[in-house]
């Protein structure tokens, strides 16, 4: 249901009609305008894009729009094995499915133009190798920072919640057995509250070239770990993770990417095109 969602909204917003955009900085995080990038790696082919869904306007000077992404839309890579219920004899474990590695991401986020103060909402929907569906949403405060002439600075905190699948029915074992209780899910709930601390981090090397990147670090504020072990009733996902791009502006609209980042099961790198509307 939440994929059908996800690809409706992107099909409305690309189906509006378009609205005018002066040359955007499209090296910033926070800045808003309509464009679309493609992207390949060594973890698939991504799509992502923004909807603008207003201009400055008033004396706020407030823009607002959302942004949305794929990534791994055809769904390669190795796939993770994914737990499948517990087996009748021996009451362990079993993994006999695969978990997606698609996911999908929507964010929407509004900025003041003239003191670079915001705020976003991020939701992410993804598929768990233990939990099944998981849903992360978050939402908080975005501010600009300038540091000289050709570096700014963007601190994002962001609070919200885990949602995951109902896992309960795969526990089913003989009477009086009990197995695992702290790897349940118990059912459709937020199994944690968590926080997300982000600092982006722009370098203008010449008119041209840019460097952007990025930290994050994720922690559990109640609920389950986001990094223990899954036997240890975790979600076992990476608290801190750096993502690093340099990008060649090609024409004021259009530029080429190249990313790296250091994702907990492999390191990703892909390369991107990005075309401004």
């Amino acid at each position: 249901m939440m994929k059908k969602l996800t690809a409706a909204a992107v099909m409305v917003a690309l189906s509006l009609p378009a609205m005018a955009n002066d040359a955007p900085d499209m090296g910033s995080p926070t800045e808003v305008y309509n464009y679309l990038g493609l992207s390949y790696g060594n973890f698939g082919a991504n799509l992502k894009g923004m909807r603008a869904l207003s201009e400055d306007k008033g004396e706020y000077d407030q823009k607002t729009g959302i942004l949305f992404e794929v990534k791994n839309i055809f769904n390669e890579k190795d796939k993770n094995p994914k737990f499948s219920g517990l087996d009748p004899a021996t009451g362990q474990p079993t993994f006999d499915d695969e978990a997606d590695n698609r996911s999908y991401r929507l964010r929407y986020g509004t900025v003041n133009t003239k003191n670079g103060l915001g705020f976003s909402v991020d939701a992410v929907l993804a598929d768990h190798p233990f939990y099944g569906t998981m849903s992360v949403i978050q939402a908080g405060p975005v501010a600009t920072i300038p540091v000289g002439d050709s570096l700014l600075i963007w601190p994002i905190l962001y609070a919200g919640g885990v949602i995951v699948e109902d896992n309960t029915e795969q526990f089913a074992v003989t009477p009086g057995q009990v197995v695992g209780q702290r790897m349940q899910s118990e059912g459709v709930d937020i199994a944690s509250t968590i926080a997300t601390a982000m600092m982006y981090v722009k370098w203008s090397i010449t008119d041209n070239i840019w460097m952007l990147s990025s930290y994050q670090y994720t922690t559990e504020l109640s609920g389950k770990s986001w990094e223990d072990d899954i036997a240890d009733g975790g979600l076992q996902l990476q608290a801190g993770v750096v993502e690093v791009s340099f990008a060649y502006q090609l024409t004021p609209k259009q530029n080429i990417r190249a990313y790296y980042t250091d994702a907990s099961d492999d390191d990703r790198y892909w390369v991107e095109f990005n075309y401004a509307f």
